[in-house]
């Protein structure tokens, strides 16, 4: 498998496992939706909004810009609006993942973190650092929904394996 296929599983996985979370927090009160649980970003629509976010600022790093900041839950004061605004994202990324040629996969691009440090990585360890990162913070929703007593999915990437090739339904 090459590394462009891999990415694309890989996004597969994640935005399906991200879907799941984020159809949990629709059913969610507007109280528990905010609700400070004491995690990094402090709540549900905090957590997805940072999640966003930072996939943007990947994909915005990766195309060769480095933002000084990532959008906030101020912009988007509901989960419609974010799920819109993600929907498009969803779209723009896996456009981009689908543009690359190998080559420009391993090729390093620069970029500069918001406190102003520059790093060279190769673009797929960028692409690949969404997944991971928004891994960690369903680990976190599901902590935050456990404490609220409102079940969530299972989102191991067998659990994605097992749906996608039909041997078990979610």
């Amino acid at each position: 498998m090459n590394i462009r296929d891999y990415l694309k599983q890989a996004y597969d996985y994640m935005y399906w496992a991200t879907q799941r979370y984020f159809a949990v927090a629709e059913g969610l009160t507007e109280e528990q939706l905010h609700r400070l649980q004491g995690h990094s970003w402090g709540d549900v629509h905090a957590t997805l909004v940072h999640m966003m976010s930072s996939e943007w600022m990947w994909l915005q790093r990766a195309q060769g810009s480095s933002p000084k900041a990532s959008p906030t839950k101020d912009e988007y004061p509901t989960l419609a609006a974010l799920k819109q605004r993600w929907a498009g994202l969803q779209i723009e990324m896996r456009a981009f993942i689908d543009a690359q040629p190998e080559d420009s996969l391993n090729t390093a691009i620069a970029y500069t973190n918001t406190r102003g440090e520059t790093f060279h990585v190769p673009m797929w360890q960028m692409l690949a650092q969404v997944v991971n990162h928004q891994t960690h913070h369903r680990g976190e929703l599901a902590a935050m929904y456990a404490l609220m007593n409102v079940p969530h999915p299972e989102d191991e990437l067998i659990q994605y394996f097992l749906s996608a090739s039909g041997q078990k339904q979610f």
